[in-house]
């Protein structure tokens, strides 16, 4: 081949190495979004949990989920358990947790408990449990005080933490229930926290967002030093914002006018001590917090 041909083939070599969107360790920089995959999960979340624990090796190949369902419908981490994971699954409703028991059968290195999560109960539940401080996926799924739960685990830290978002506000709105341990899922948008107030707590925590569900449902972030391997120019709530796609019936707050009912169509929850009032709070903004001395 003459000079001249190798040496253009040289230049444009080097350019498109240039251009390509490729991180430090060689991932390409694309959307997670492309590796969204069913198996047990409610979305695409099973393959994007495949996708991240190929950049991010796992060491304790261990995850916790709660609030984990009947540990097979819309679980994140049932996958995992397949494939020799050990895990924590909590769950409060009696009903769904006979039946959890009985679906996890097959995993002995899965507990299972049957528990009301709150702030002041988590982290001594993981403990109890012997749960690594340095576990690899965590999976805050209550449809309540989700953003209160992740706020207060401070001695465990794991690689990855999946947790579900209120899609009916969209940024640049911080938006999240106001705490009560008697908070519990109805069907209607009260629930969780806005991906703005999520993103936003993530930051405070050290945790970076790399994916949002395409059916607006649930956030994953990833501890800040494996943030490069991903190679995502922009992690901003905007940038990764999708509204709700679910729900029996239009009428939710979301841009879209899906997503569940209004929260004030069904009045103000209820349990055996009394009511909760449906509100919303905004939590202290990022440039709120004040810096560390």
């Amino acid at each position: 081949m003459p000079r001249t041909l190798v040496a253009k083939a040289l230049l444009s070599f080097v350019a498109l190495m240039l251009t390509w969107p490729i991180t430090a360790y060689g991932a390409e920089a694309l959307p997670l979004a492309k590796f969204e995959k069913q198996i047990y999960s409610q979305g695409g979340e099973d393959g994007v949990i495949e996708k991240i624990f190929e950049l991010i090796e796992p060491t304790q190949r261990f995850a916790v989920e709660f609030g984990a369902g009947d540990g097979l419908h819309g679980s994140n981490v049932r996958r995992l358990y397949e494939q020799g994971w050990r895990g924590l699954q909590i769950e409060g409703n009696p009903a769904a947790f006979k039946m959890l028991v009985e679906n996890t059968k097959a995993f002995p290195g899965v507990v299972n408990l049957n528990a009301w999560i709150w702030p002041g109960n988590i982290e001594h539940l993981f403990e109890e449990v012997g749960v690594p401080a340095d576990l690899d996926f965590l999976v805050i799924d209550i449809d309540s005080n989700d953003y209160w739960i992740w706020k207060v685990i401070h001695d465990f830290h794991p690689k990855l933490v999946q947790i579900e978002y209120n899609a009916a506000f969209a940024p640049p709105v911080s938006a999240v229930v106001r705490y009560h341990p008697m908070n519990h899922a109805d069907s209607t948008d009260y629930y969780g926290a806005s991906i703005q107030a999520l993103y936003e707590l993530g930051k405070k925590k050290g945790y970076e967002l790399v994916h949002a569900s395409e059916n607006g449902v649930n956030l994953f972030f990833v501890a800040e030093k494996y943030f490069e391997r991903f190679g995502i120019a922009d992690n901003s709530p905007e940038a990764f914002y999708r509204a709700p796609a679910f729900g029996y019936m239009k009428g939710g707050r979301a841009p879209n006018g899906r997503g569940w009912l209004p929260a004030e169509s069904k009045g103000p929850l209820s349990y055996p001590g009394g009511q909760v009032g449906k509100v919303f709070v905004s939590p202290p903004r990022l440039a709120e917090v004040p810096a560390s001395p």
